[in-house]
């Protein structure tokens, strides 16, 4: 049984989206659709039913949030949950679910977003300007997609500015059922408050460019979009989910910051960038961690199969709606698991160690930082660190000596390794219009830890690290004592094949409270059958920020898409203006 709880601001699309590919898996499903719209939802199950559908496979419970928290949530009939809405409520889902112990519940989860948009001095400024009051302004404000930060160059500042208040100067705010209307209202009190509250915030810490005029009276919900202008992202202490945009001006010579500052707030939901210069909108899209990228065009009107949709980091944990590893989630991984006991006194000893180490802390520092060099090779310059690696390990006297199985193992390895290298050697090209481009490209999470108790095999465990790697993440591997000697081996034949010695740490599972509760740890990795598996998922779902997984999928071709994340990167090609090219050649080119 899958729960599907799904949200106001797209009531039959998200609703459908993911009721639909919960059925279409195989499952039967609990649908909790917002009650600000539950009469949308309990019409198209109507409309379903009298198509055919069975009865009992699709069940609507309308109620409030708290109590499908409190009593359906916890429920160990439920097997998955869907869920679109805040990143605390779906990371205290997340909680809940840990709880249970036993095989991770699959949670997909689609939450909040900081979303902006970077516009240099060569954009075409009639597009920048129709296309931030679509994304910002358009259904009030209230998309998960929705511009919130517009980001522009100095030189072109002022003028666009000037334009977006013109453009703003036509929109009509009325009643949404008028053809005239171009702006209705939020979607109830609670909303208007918490914009209002944003006004007030704003007030000696923002400019007010323009304030759109809205209908006079008392009883409704009308929020007059707003354009203001603030020093840097960190005025915004949250998202602010209404039409309300947000100018934050840059020097040409500061990009990089740019996209530091962007991927500093730990949301990656959508981002848009608007340049005829390759370079830069190629540096985006690369750079920066989001889900969505969007060049040259407005950041809204995701398309089911054209650009899946969602997020990373606190925007959300993936796989993408509407993408092709999607209903993969949906299925299970392990039909079949007997785990390991955790003995009390070790868990007891594990759970009193320390929750902060500081040498750990310093190579998860430095982890990081190679993680992000290594992610930019090459497949094929990767693989061939792990193909070197496998080659090595062969002969390697003290693995030889524990594992009677390598060779079996190696095999194994090798055969993964083609795999990835197949799976990572070009982006996904997905359909589209003439004159867009629409890609997917899998990138890696992160550091990543690879966990090994005395319950779990080698085997596992060093494909799980081979996979890690080769998707361009780094690794803390995580042993008994009685392996650590093993995992040293393991690490000095990884240097010796040429691996940055950041990118493989070896650490104690007595470390493991310290390591599991770092949010440089961007997904665990553990056999199905550990015993500390089930003690490794509360960790992890206990941290605060992101959502991250626990990941017990088996060390064959299905881990890798569990160890990367998506990246959709959907281009206008028609907005350049020409050869692109040629505005990046120096006066003495040829």
């Amino acid at each position: 049984v899958v729960l599907c709880i799904s949200p106001w601001n797209f009531p039959l699309a998200i609703f459908l989206g993911q009721v639909t590919a919960a059925v279409a898996a195989g499952n039967t499903v609990i649908a909790k659709p917002a009650e600000q719209t539950s009469l949308i939802a309990i019409r198209a199950i109507e409309l379903w039913r009298d198509a055919g559908l069975p009865a009992g496979v699709v069940e609507l419970t309308i109620a409030p949030g708290r109590i499908i928290g409190e009593h359906v949530v916890p429920d160990l009939r439920i097997q998955a949950v869907m869920f679109t809405g805040s990143t605390e409520t779906g990371s205290w889902i997340a909680r809940k679910l840990a709880e249970r112990g036993g095989e991770p519940v699959p949670l997909i989860a689609e939450t909040g977003g900081q979303n902006c948009m970077i516009v240099d001095s060569t954009a075409l400024p009639e597009q920048v300007v129709d296309d931030v009051v679509s994304s910002g302004f358009q259904s009030a404000g209230q998309r998960c997609s929705a511009l919130r930060v517009l980001f522009l160059q100095e030189d072109v500042a002022d003028k666009i500015i000037h334009m977006i208040k013109g453009a703003m100067k036509e929109l009509h705010v009325g009643d949404p059922s008028l053809l005239s209307t171009d702006v209705g209202p939020v979607i109830d009190q609670k909303a208007l408050t918490g914009l209002t509250a944003h006004v007030k915030y704003l007030e000696g810490k923002a400019k007010l460019h323009y304030e759109c005029p809205i209908p006079a009276g008392e009883g409704h919900f009308f929020f007059a979009p707003r354009l203001y202008e603030i020093a840097n992202l960190a005025v915004l202490q949250r998202e602010v989910f209404g039409p309300v945009v947000h100018i934050i001006r840059f020097k040409a010579e500061q990009l990089d910051d740019v996209i530091a500052q962007i991927n500093a707030t730990g949301y990656g939901l959508t981002m848009g960038v608007h340049s005829r210069i390759a370079e830069v909108t190629a540096q985006v899209a690369r750079e920066v961690k989001a889900g969505n990228i969007y060049v040259n065009r407005n950041m809204i009107g995701a398309v089911v199969g054209v650009q899946p949709f969602g997020g990373r980091g606190l925007s959300g944990t993936g796989p993408k709606a509407g993408g092709p590893f999607y209903l993969t989630r949906l299925i299970k991984d392990n039909l079949q698991v007997t785990e390991a006991p955790l003995a009390e006194d070790k868990k007891a000893s594990l759970l009193a160690a320390s929750g902060h180490d500081n040498a750990l802390q310093q190579s998860l520092q430095l982890a990081a930082k190679a993680q992000v060099d290594w992610q930019k090779k090459d497949i094929t310059a990767r693989s061939s660190v792990m193909r070197q690696f496998l080659a090595q390990l062969a002969s390697n006297a003290v693995v030889v000596k524990q594992e009677a199985d390598l060779a079996q193992v190696l095999a194994s390895a090798r055969g993964l390794i083609g795999h990835i290298e197949k799976e990572l050697a070009a982006p996904i090209q997905l359909p589209g219009p003439t004159g867009e481009s629409n890609q997917l490209h899998l990138e890696a999470r992160g550091v990543v830890a690879c966990i090994r108790d005395e319950s779990a095999c080698f085997k596992y465990w060093i494909l799980s690290v081979l996979t890690a790697l080769a998707a361009g993440n780094a690794v803390v591997a995580v042993v008994e004592d009685k392996d650590f000697a093993e995992a040293e081996a393991v690490r000095k034949v990884l240097l010796n094949a040429n691996l940055q010695p950041a990118l493989f740490v070896v650490a104690k599972l007595t470390q493991l409270k310290a390591l599991i509760s770092n949010p440089l740890v961007a997904a665990a990795v553990i056999e199905a059958g550990s015993a500390v598996k089930a003690l490794t998922g509360e960790l992890i779902a206990a941290r605060d920020g992101a959502i991250s997984p626990l990941v017990t999928t088996p060390a064959d071709e299905r881990l890798l898409h569990r160890l990367v994340t998506e990246k959709t990167v959907t281009i206008n090609t028609t907005a350049a203006g020409g050869n692109a090219s040629l505005m990046t050649m120096s006066d003495n080119a040829v």
